[in-house]
């Protein structure tokens, strides 16, 4: 028996409905924070009903849960992937990696929960724990990978891997922090601020300090 359009339609509607929500999730959680934020207003804004939002995630905390991994998920896929295959040098590697950090700080609203994580986490420990396990250690981990690759190869300086992470990782979500609190202002250019930071980074690991 043929599907009418009709219903065809109302499946891809139904099929649509998560990611609309998200959708609606993600702009509210930016604007307003996640204790303002309201399942009601997020069905409203989706075109739903609050009971919709029900049959897809459980609570407020499953909704923001499922927002940050919508975004952050398949940047990390593919940088673990390339991490698995890659045979060539490992500062290009970690340029690529960098250039991926560049993306979800300056294209994705994750500094905008970020900042959510940091102001309210203390209420709401159910979602500091998931974008402490699920974002902040899964990207030192894929950091860490490829410090450890360079100095086993001879091509990055010994040092302290983990307090370099840090060090890589945190100018990054603090200019992004401080874009997301002050606007874009000059004196926050992501460009030049990137540029400054790759050129730093890499002449403090390079295995001849001339470099």
């Amino acid at each position: 028996m043929n599907t009418s359009s009709s219903e065809q339609k109302w499946q891809r509607r139904k099929e649509d409905r998560p990611a609309e929500i998200m959708t609606a999730g993600l702009r509210i959680f930016a604007d307003r924070g996640f204790a303002a934020t309201r399942l009601e207003d997020v069905a409203e804004a989706a075109g739903v009903s609050k009971a919709t939002i029900y049959l897809y995630f459980a609570s407020k905390a499953e909704l923001f849960a499922a927002i940050v991994r919508d975004i952050a998920v398949p940047r990390f896929d593919e940088i673990e992937k390339l991490l698995d295959a890659y045979d060539g040098p490992s500062a290009d590697l970690l340029s690529f990696v960098m250039d991926r950090l560049r993306d979800i700080a300056t294209t994705t609203q994750l500094p905008a929960l970020a900042k959510i994580i940091l102001a309210e986490s203390h209420n709401f420990p159910e979602i500091r724990a998931f974008y402490r396990d699920h974002i902040i250690l899964r990207g030192f981990g894929n950091l860490s990978r490829i410090l450890h690759r360079g100095i086993e190869h001879g091509e990055f300086r010994p040092c302290n891997v983990e307090a370099a992470v840090q060090s890589i990782i945190f100018p990054i979500l603090m200019n992004a922090l401080a874009r997301n609190t002050f606007g874009e202002l000059p004196q926050l250019d992501p460009d030049g601020f990137f540029a400054a930071h790759a050129e730093f980074v890499m002449r403090g690991l390079a295995a001849n300090r001339e470099a």
